[in-house]
């Protein structure tokens, strides 16, 4: 058994935890045993919540078997060999990736176990399971084994250097990546495919890579602990609204980490110049403000175009089907349509009906343009807000095929036709387009100043359990449909002198309208709403990324591939440079 699991237990039973203990005292030894195994790695809230609709069966056995339904439910949320780390610290989860690492990092720098598997895998793989597979035969060092021994493996630029080694036969080093991606998938992590910039010995300095494993772990715990709220209606509008306290509590934690490495780092360049990453950060779209500002000048800009072309405006939300929503919102209770489906399920139900619906546009000529804005309902199933411009001509069929396809699946079902999908057309007389927008962005990003949510809570709290929300299920909020680059329009405003050449009126037309927030402005010079990217007259420049003290071209941390790096813009064939320094990173 993991020692992390043994310690819980035997924490728990000699402690006699005390939440428990009521319940354990009700019940013989050998059951009080099997309630302890089964529930310990779980939070006090689920164990109660478990534990009440236990004890109210009618029977021992009704009981147990609810115990043990539900935790193994609750359970299959995470692999078997993570199966314990519910609500675990992240130094257990670090702990954990280290002996990953590890392990992986034992095989690949060691010529003969890679010659054994070379030899041997096929067999060891038709006849262990994966999860005890060993390339001396023996079954899986445990973590703690793993912990011992890392002090006798190779430090990771050594590993780094060994894999990369061109000397290891491409037959071995690919016998050695099918066993590891076998054991990567025994995490319910999907392996890394090869393509033209991934090699194999990229993938085997990951699979040897702590680090990677990290971020891995943290998502499918993060999401496991979440799934397990969800699956207990924990998250409704009664108890946990959006998100799970535990996943808020830790996204908070984690932006509190972020915020002190980002401190306590520095960035310097050639002229001497140095600044905290917390400052850089503060000043570009990372902070909620500026991305909040930067987001409803877009919109006004769309909006202003609209008018002048003589566009409607339209707001769109589309919801999901009733078997995607987990509880029902003015109650709480649990809705009995739902089929288990997660928020990451539905969002991606969302995106597959969208990519119809664009698809049916393109066959159509309709080329609306605007913002996407994805947020959770109550009980965590997300749903999307749009809002459209597009000519008044085709603004019938633009609906009809956003309710064709909002309605394709269990368009039948009840209330479907009144809820799935709902259209306002906005009069100009009585709001604007970018009002309609603007509380949505505001309530997704930091709440500031528009008191409570319909369900009476404050909105900066909100913002909190929204963004821990999109954090957990990777969740983009924000999309820009239409419309020129908005990357391009960061760089231009990078530019602080003008362009007086008539040669370049377009870029200095380009970077007047960035420099002074005109979406609009910069929109038309770039072409207009409808030219595609690739024809507008200002594209990013990319180049190679070079260490001028050494001359030496800087490579990608794991392939070793060239890295092309945003050195500017490209316009009238000439590179126009906006970063004109080398920023190396330092800590303090």
């Amino acid at each position: 058994m993991d020692i992390f699991k043994e310690k819980l237990i035997v924490k728990a039973i000699n402690d006699k935890d005390t939440f428990l203990a009521p319940y354990l005292a009700q019940v013989d030894k050998a059951d009080a045993q099997f309630i302890t195994n089964k529930l310990t790695p779980f939070s006090n809230l689920i164990k109660g919540t478990i534990l009440t609709a236990a004890f109210n069966k009618p029977t021992n056995y009704d009981r147990n078997r609810h115990i043990l339904d539900t935790s193994a439910k609750l359970a299959s949320f995470l692999p078997k060999k993570l199966a314990h780390m519910f609500f675990c610290f992240d130094d257990d989860i670090n702990v954990k990736a280290k002996a990953c690492a590890n392990y992986c990092r034992q095989i690949v720098i060691d010529p003969k176990k890679i010659a054994f598997i070379h030899i041997h895998h096929r067999k060891s793989v038709n006849e262990i399971p994966n999860e005890t597979i060993s390339v001396n035969g023996n079954t899986e060092q445990n973590y703690s084994e793993s912990e011992r021994n890392s002090s006798h493996v190779l430090s990771e630029n050594s590993v780094n250097e060994k894999t990369s080694n061109s000397e290891i036969p491409l037959t071995e080093q690919k016998s050695v990546l099918t066993f590891l991606s076998r054991y990567v998938e025994s995490y319910k992590i999907n392996p890394i495919e090869l393509n033209k910039t991934i090699q194999i010995s990229g993938c085997l300095k990951r699979y040897a890579d702590n680090r990677w494993w990290l971020r891995k772990f943290r998502k499918l715990i993060t999401q496991a602990n979440e799934k397990a709220a969800i699956q207990l209606n924990f998250v409704n509008s009664k108890r946990q609204v959006y998100a799970s306290n535990i996943t808020t509590k830790n996204r908070i934690a984690q932006r509190l980490r972020n915020d002190e490495l980002l401190s306590s780092s520095f960035i310097i360049n050639e002229q001497g110049q140095r600044y905290s990453l917390k400052d850089i950060s503060d000043l570009n779209v990372s902070n909620p403000k500026i991305r909040k500002d930067e987001l409803i000048c877009r919109a006004r800009g769309f909006e202003n175009l609209a008018k002048d072309l003589g566009h409607e405006a339209l707001f769109i939300t589309i919801t999901c089907p009733s078997k995607y929503h987990r509880a029902f919102s003015k109650s709480g209770a649990t809705n009995p349509k739902w089929q288990g489906l997660m928020p990451d399920e539905a969002n991606e139900y969302l995106n597959h009906q969208w990519q119809k619906a664009r698809a049916e546009f393109k066959r159509q000529n309709i080329t609306p343009y605007g913002f996407r804005v994805v947020e959770p309902q109550h009980d965590g199933t997300p749903h999307w807000h749009m809002l459209f411009f597009i000519e008044g001509e085709k603004l019938q069929t633009l609906q009809a095929i956003i309710r064709h396809y909002a309605l394709e699946i269990d368009g039948d079902e009840k209330g479907a036709a009144e809820n799935r999908c709902d259209f306002k057309k906005i009069d100009p007389t009585k709001g604007s387009a970018t009002g309609y927008i603007l509380k949505y962005i505001v309530k997704n990003i930091d709440g500031e100043g528009i008191g409570e949510d319909k369900f009476g809570n404050d909105s900066i709290l909100v913002a909190q359990r929204i963004d821990a929300w999109a954090s957990c299920w990777c969740i983009r909020q924000f999309q820009q449909i239409g419309g020129a680059s908005v990357s391009v329009w960061r760089e231009l405003r990078r530019l602080r002198t003008k362009f007086i050449d008539k040669k370049d009126a377009i870029l200095e037309q380009a970077r007047f309208a960035a420099d002074n927030s005109d979406w609009q402005g910069y929109t038309l010079a770039m072409g207009g709403i409808h030219t595609k990217q690739k024809n507008r007259p200002l594209q990013l420049h990319y180049d190679l990324n070079i260490n001028e003290q050494t001359g030496e071209c800087l490579q990608s941390y794991y392939d070793g591939e060239l890295i092309l790096k945003v050195k500017g813009l490209w316009f009238a064939g000439k590179a126009v440079v906006t970063r004109h320094y080398q920023w190396k990173i330092e800590k303090a």
